[in-house]
């Protein structure tokens, strides 16, 4: 369990530090996320290595690619209802919509930089490895299979906090925009790796999310 409350800080200290408002839509915001996850992904990948799992839990099959999609179009139609309450356009709460984006950068800066794709895409395969495979399989065997993917999906959205402040509006006030969607989010791919005990489709259901959430589906009821 050290190693899962190793991953938690430092992961939560990634993220204290990619949301300065100083980083926002900045190449420290993106490498900030990214050299972390890169090293805990590495060690996600020395430890499935270890245990001989390395090909059973990565390599793809028939069908992954609908599975992934499928899961992501659920999250991406369920975000769009959230932000829709939480968030509603026209409102002060919406700010904290536009918050988030004008940290991670205008959608045609993203469509346009190859780096920054690259970065939009690495980082949630990053992302599964250490919590849908390094802190997953080490809660599952300390707490099982059912009680582990809520404690992951929990701990995953923990992490997020400090965006609460960080992107906190000043009249709208603190902002739970990413700490809310990291739960429910958290919890669909937690009990889908657990599930399936692979993460292809999870990965694919990420990156999905993730791209479209950032670059073509931003403002609900605008």
């Amino acid at each position: 369990m050290k190693g899962v409350a190793l991953v938690f800080v430092l992961v939560t200290a990634a993220n204290a530090v990619a949301f300065r408002p100083e980083f926002a839509a900045s190449w420290q915001f993106w490498l900030s996320l990214l050299l972390p996850y890169a090293l805990g992904a590495a060690a996600a990948v020395r430890a499935l290595q270890r245990q001989d799992r390395l090909r059973e839990v990565l390599r793809p099959r028939w069908g992954d690619l609908s599975l992934g999609a499928a899961s992501a179009a659920a999250l991406l139609l369920a975000s769009w209802i959230g932000r829709s309450a939480l968030s509603p356009s026209g409102s002060e709460r919406g700010a904290w919509l536009y918050r988030v984006y004008l940290h991670v950068g205008s959608s045609d800066s993203l469509q346009r930089s190859v780096l920054l794709t690259a970065a939009l895409m690495l980082i949630p395969i990053f992302e599964e490895l250490v919590w849908r495979s390094l802190v997953l399989d080490t809660l599952t065997k300390r707490l099982g299979s059912r009680r582990a993917p809520p404690v992951a999906a929990l701990l995953y959205a923990a992490s997020l906090l400090p965006t609460i402040h960080l992107l906190a509006d000043p009249q709208a006030g603190p902002n739970p925009l990413l700490f809310v969607a990291a739960i429910g989010c958290g919890l669909v791919w937690s009990y889908s790796a657990s599930l399936l005990g692979r993460l292809p489709p999870v990965m694919i259901s990420h990156m999905a999310f993730t791209y479209f959430s950032a670059v073509q589906f931003r403002f609900p009821g605008a």
